[in-house]
């Protein structure tokens, strides 16, 4: 039996919002701040990583410090209303239960609309969050930066530091130039992205 489950209904769609919008500035975008309460680490990590079938282990390590059955992945662009819902009578957010298998997880990733299979999360998503409903630790992922940045607090999760980590400073040079003119990534939004998510 598949263990995550795109949500459907109105009444759980705005109950999972209201705990996005406790940890994140909904409408704001890289390089901006879009904590709103920043956590005390964060680590970058590249957003095809995330969107592959082993980074399910990686989601799971860390369901297991936060002592989580679930986690929150959510797709804020395109709009899970004015778009997708309005378009497929259902959210581009899931809720992935512990016992999902990563297979499951990938499934998930790919499993698009009958009607609009391009529309798969895997295929149509600029920005896409995975939240700790403890809210212990959070991820935000933009496309178009190439990266997904992993927040958290407790020291458990840093011991899990593997080569899918990069520092900010590792990931504008590796990852973040590559989705920029001559490989150029602008002072101000480098400036920006080390203000706030530059700490290890």
């Amino acid at each position: 039996m598949n263990q995550s489950k795109f949500i459907k209904d109105k009444n759980d769609f705005e109950e999972t919002l209201y705990c996005v919008k406790q940890t994140f500035h909904y409408e704001q975008r890289l390089p901006n701040q879009v904590y709103k309460v920043p956590f005390q680490k964060n680590v970058v990590i590249d957003f095809d990583d995330a969107m592959s079938h082993v980074f399910w282990y990686e989601l799971e390590k860390w369901m297991n410090v936060s002592d989580d059955s679930f986690v929150i992945m959510a797709v804020l662009d395109p709009d899970p209303v004015d778009y997708y819902y309005k378009e497929f009578s259902q959210y581009n957010w899931c809720i992935l239960q512990k016992e999902t298998i990563a297979d499951e997880y990938w499934n998930t990733l790919n499993q698009g609309p009958d009607e609009s299979p391009a529309d798969a999360i895997l295929f149509n998503s600029e920005v896409v969050i995975w939240l700790s409903p403890s809210r212990k630790w959070a991820m935000w992922g933009e496309r178009s930066y190439g990266i997904c940045i992993l927040s958290f607090n407790d020291d458990a999760i840093n011991d899990f530091e593997n080569e899918l980590w990069f520092t900010m400073e590792q990931a504008i040079a590796d990852l973040i130039s590559l989705n920029f003119r001559n490989y150029t990534v602008p002072e101000e939004i480098i400036s920006k992205l080390m203000k706030f998510y530059s700490d290890m």
